[in-house]
Formats: C-alpha cells, sequence, structure tokens
C-alpha cells in the first residue's frame, strides 16, 4: 500500500496581491486559533488543490486563487497545482499531466498516487474514482463528517449507492484490491450482455414483421425453372430481383434509422426545454438566495459566473446534438427518397415484366417468384445479423464466466471476516476511549454506517468510528494511505473533559506512523503536536508580504502547465 502526505500548502490570490505558505509535520500538526482565522480555509484548500471540494462554502473568498501543494507518495515528491478548472501535477520540474477535465484528472491522480479503483456512476458506466473517494475514510469535516450521511465532499453523489462502501472494502482489505479490478470488468461484460439480448430481441421483432407484410408463397420457386421455359423472362426476373432485394434492404434499415434518429432528436427537445427550466429556476433561486441547490444530487452550488458558464455549455451542448441529429436525419430521408424512386422504378419493370408473361402456370405467377427472392434475401441477412449479435453474447457470457471463476477463486484464499472484526472490537474499544455507550449492535456494525448519536456523544461516537477505520486501514507498518486531517473535534459544546478524551484518541490510538492534521480552538494537553501552526488574525488569512516569494513559485508551475494544456489542444 502506498502512503501519501502532504508537505506544503501554497496559495496565491492574484485578485487581492497576497499569499500565504505554510509546512507540514509528517506526523502530528495543529492548527491553532479562534474562529475565522483560517483553519479551515487551509484545510479545504488542501483537499480542492487535488479537485476534491469539500462541503461547506468559504465565505468571501477567492476561489480563483492559486492553490498548490507539495506532498510524497512513499518518498516520491510531487506538486498539485489548480487555478479554477486548470489542473497539473508536476513530479520535481516534470510535467506529469494537466487537464481541464475532471475525468482526466481522475486518472493523473490515480496512477501517481496507486488508487486503482473502479466505481459505478449513476449512468451505470464504469469510471475511475475520484480523488474525494481517496480521501473520504480519512477526512472528517466539521461541515459535513458529523452527521449520519456521507457529505465530507460535495461529488459523493455522482456514483451510485455501492461506490462508499466499495471505497472503504477497498481500504479495509475486506476484499483484496483485485476483487475491485475484476468486479468492474464482470459489471461492465454484464452491461454489454443485456444490451446484446435487446439488440438480438429486437432484430427477430423486425424479422417476423417482415414475414408478415411479405406473406412469402409457401412455394419456393427458382428463376431456372422459368429459365428453361421463358429466357427473356427468367433474365429480366433475375435482374429485377437483384435490385429489389438491395431496394428493400435499403428501405428498412432507412425507416428503422430515421425512427432511431427522430426518438433522439425527442429526447434532446425534451432534454433542452427541461435545461431551460432549470436555468430559469436556478436564475431565480440565486437572484433570490445567492445559491442554489441540485435538485438531482442534492449539492448546493454558488452563483459565481463559472457555475451559470457550465450550464450555458451544457445548454451549447445539446443545441449542436439537436443540429446534428437533424442534419444526420436529412441525410437519411435523402437516401430513402432516392430509394423509393428506385423502388417505384422497378415497378413499373416489373408491370412489364408481368405484361409478357400474363399467363399463369397453374396457381404460380411471376409475382410469386419475385416475393419469394425478396422474403428469403431480406430475412437471409436479418438471420445473418442475428447470427452475429448471438455469437457476440456467446463471447461475452464466456467472458462473465471467466472473470466469476477468478472472482471465486481470489475470495476462495482470502478471510473476508477478519478486516471486519478487527474493525468492530476496535470501535467498541474507542467508544469506551471517547466515552460512548457501546451500540447494541457493534458487534454486526457495517463498514460504511455512520453512528447518528445527538448531542455531545455524536461527534465523540464519529470520531470513535474514524479511528476504527483507520485502524483496519493501515498496513503492517502502520502508514495510512493517506494524512487524518480532523476539522475540528469540538462539536455539539463538548466540556474540556470530554474534548481531552477525543484529543487523546487522536493522540494515542491513530495508526503510529500516520500523518495526522488536527485543526482546535484551544490547545490540548492530550494531543502533544510535534508542530503549532499559531493563526491569529480573523478573516486575513492571506498576507501581502508572503505575494512575492510565493508567487515566484507557483506562477512558473501555471504558466507550464497552461502553455502544454494550449499546445495539446
Amino acid at each position: 500500500m502506498q502512503s501519501l502526505r502532504f508537505n506544503k500548502i501554497s496559495i496565491c490570490s492574484e485578485n487581492e496581491q497576497k499569499a500565504y505558505s505554510e509546512t507540514f509535520h509528517p506526523r502530528k500538526t495543529l492548527l491553532l486559533g479562534g474562529n475565522s482565522t483560517g483553519k479551515s480555509t487551509i484545510i479545504k484548500s488542501l483537499f480542492r488543490a487535488f479537485d476534491a471540494e469539500p462541503t461547506g462554502d468559504l465565505r468571501n473568498w477567492d476561489y480563483s486563487a492559486i492553490v498548490a501543494v507539495d506532498f510524497s507518495v512513499n518518498d516520491i515528491a510531487f506538486t498539485t497545482i489548480r487555478r479554477g478548472d486548470l489542473k497539473a501535477l508536476f513530479r520535481g520540474q516534470q510535467l506529469l499531466g494537466v487537464t481541464t477535465s475532471s475525468a482526466r484528472w481522475n486518472e493523473i491522480f490515480s496512477e501517481a498516487v496507486g488508487f486503482h479503483l473502479q466505481l459505478m456512476d449513476r449512468e451505470e458506466n464504469l469510471r475511475a474514482a475520484t480523488p474525494s473517494m481517496f480521501f473520504l475514510p480519512f477526512y472528517i469535516n466539521q461541515d459535513g463528517s458529523f452527521f449520519g450521511n456521507w457529505d465530507t465532499f460535495k461529488s459523493l453523489k455522482q456514483f451510485d449507492s455501492s461506490a462508499i462502501p466499495h471505497t472503504l472494502e477497498y481500504f479495509a482489505q475486506v476484499r483484496p484490491f483485485q476483487y475491485f479490478e475484476l468486479k468492474g470488468r464482470e459489471r461492465t461484460a454484464k452491461s454489454k450482455l443485456t444490451e446484446l439480448d435487446v439488440e438480438a430481441s429486437t432484430l427477430q421483432r423486425t424479422r417476423l414483421r417482415l414475414r408478415r407484410s411479405l406473406k412469402a408463397s409457401h412455394v419456393k420457386l427458382s428463376t431456372a425453372g422459368f429459365e428453361r421455359e421463358v429466357h427473356e423472362l427468367a433474365k429480366l426476373a433475375t435482374e429485377l430481383g437483384t435490385k429489389q432485394d438491395k431496394v428493400r434492404s435499403e428501405l428498412v434499415e432507412g425507416q428503422e434509422l430515421s425512427r432511431q434518429i427522430t426518438d433522439q432528436i425527442r429526447l434532446a427537445e425534451a432534454a433542452l426545454r427541461e435545461h431551460e427550466a432549470d436555468f430559469k429556476s436556478v436564475s431565480s433561486a440565486t437572484a433570490e438566495q445567492g445559491t442554489f441547490r441540485c435538485p438531482t444530487c442534492h449539492a448546493e452550488h454558488d452563483a459565481s459566473f463559472h457555475t451559470f458558464l457550465e450550464l450555458a455549455e451544457d445548454a451549447r451542448e445539446l443545441y449542436r446534438l439537436k443540429e446534428r441529429l437533424r442534419q444526420n436525419l436529412d441525410s437519411v430521408s435523402a437516401r430513402m427518397s432516392r430509394s423509393r424512386r428506385e423502388a417505384a422504378s422497378l415497378r413499373t419493370q416489373y408491370v412489364e415484366v408481368s405484361n409478357i408473361l400474363a399467363v399463369k402456370r397453374g396457381r404460380r405467377t411471376f409475382e410469386d417468384v419475385v416475393k419469394s427472392h425478396g422474403a428469403e434475401a431480406a430475412e437471409s441477412a436479418l438471420d445473418a445479423e442475428i447470427a452475429s449479435i448471438q455469437k457476440a453474447a456467446t463471447a461475452t457470457a464466456e467472458t462473465i464466466r471467466g472473470l466469476k471463476i477468478e472472482l471465486d477463486h481470489l475470495m476462495k484464499n482470502h478471510d473476508t471476516g477478519e478486516p471486519l472484526r478487527i474493525f468492530r472490537e476496535t470501535f467498541k474499544e474507542l467508544l469506551v476511549v471517547a466515552d460512548v455507550p457501546e451500540f447494541s449492535n457493534v458487534g454486526t456494525w457495517k463498514l460504511n454506517k455512520r453512528p447518528t448519536d445527538s448531542g455531545s456523544p455524536g461527534p465523540r461516537s464519529v470520531v470513535a468510528y474514524y479511528g476504527a477505520l483507520w485502524t483496519v486501514m493501515k498496513s503492517a507498518e502502520s502508514f495510512l494511505p493517506s494524512p487524518i486531517v480532523i476539522d475540528s473535534p469540538n462539536q455539539n459544546a463538548q466540556d474540556r473533559k470530554h474534548l481531552e478524551r477525543v484529543m487523546g484518541l487522536l493522540a494515542s490510538k491513530t495508526p503510529a506512523n500516520a500523518q495526522v492534521i488536527l485543526c482546535a480552538e484551544d490547545p490540548s494537553d492530550s494531543f502533544n503536536p510535534d508542530k503549532v501552526i499559531q493563526l491569529e488574525r480573523e478573516r486575513a488569512l492571506l498576507e501581502s508580504d508572503q505575494m512575492d516569494e510565493v508567487s515566484a513559485r507557483v506562477l512558473p508551475l501555471i504558466e507550464r502547465a497552461t502553455t502544454e494544456l494550449g499546445r495539446a489542444g
């Protein structure tokens, strides 16, 4: 397991021409100061540098300020830097990656820290886990972590309900790391198999409708028989049959494609109407309140220009999609018009050939030949497509069976119960340390279940719960994947005795080699930090006299990242 440590944070506001810079101790750092002195600003900026947005906004803060964090992963030094949507990662002077895309940044981050977890989003697409998921078990946020829900970061709801349990199981090794990779591949394969089954079923229904509409003769006639009797008719019939086969196939394909594109245009128009209504609703809400809450994920957003720009960009993408679909529909319609004209021409030829042979041979006519040949050609094409899809479905099903065998073999030799046993025993022990009455179901407590006690025991039970997570997630050398960050333990009016209990827990019960960064209003005899960062000025974290030094360091990094991004674009 790799271990990340925070070494230094640098903040540079070009708007205010002020800056701030501070280093962290490898073991225990205490941010000490009263309310509004900048403790939460430093902590939230730490995570924002990694594109992990903590819950809770910083009032009157310059969110366009540059934030750079020097950190190390197993003693390899990195620097992450962010300005607005621009995010870049350096190793020394080497630029490892730069992007404005969160999806691409997730890949850059996961590669650097060795966090190769894949999670399912709400659209059932498998995606790389975000930095928010990486830091989630190790950050106690005073604005979102002392309650019953997982609200530490703003972006957690982009994934489905299994994401947080899987993340905790990943770090706790309830299942091996490889399990989550195999499970993700299995879910992707199952989704593909479902799509193939639906496609095959659709084609089978199309084939049935074709049989009913053509009503092909049960008598299979060959042109060879007619050729022996009427050479001229056989020649014309063969040519006509070939052309009609082609035209029918084009018309069937064109009608299906036209229907699909029309449905897509209708969906795009509905999305545009909904987006327009949402935009008006957002404008109204922000005009009255200054913020708005997303009706889908319930995240609260500010009324910044950047937020409205993102909404406008969504609308532009929808308009462009709609126009592309209309162009595609026009192209399909033109092709179908040409096919219909060709079909009419073939019909004229059919009449001419029918006039040549107006006499029936028993109950068999020229029309029987044409229909028989047309039905056979169309059905043959559908049969070939269905067979191809069924072949792909069989291969996908075989892949799923193979992955299941791998998963079964992997789990056969892995004890899933041991990490849970350690977690529950530690949780029970730390509840005593925190002076919280034991929960009746602590022996079966789920890894992702948060305590929901009210009153002063609530925050203490939450710290005990996180402490149990850290214990089961530590390596054999007592390292953790991420620093422990607590902002701040004094919630719900803890008295001095109980606050010291919590501080003692954080000092003595955290893994021996874990980095701990703690925010507090008052000194503690129990925590015994290796470094104290004293914050005294209210609402004045950034300082003018630090601007030259900090900007000289971070601005060249931003310039290099911006240049590289422009070159790549």
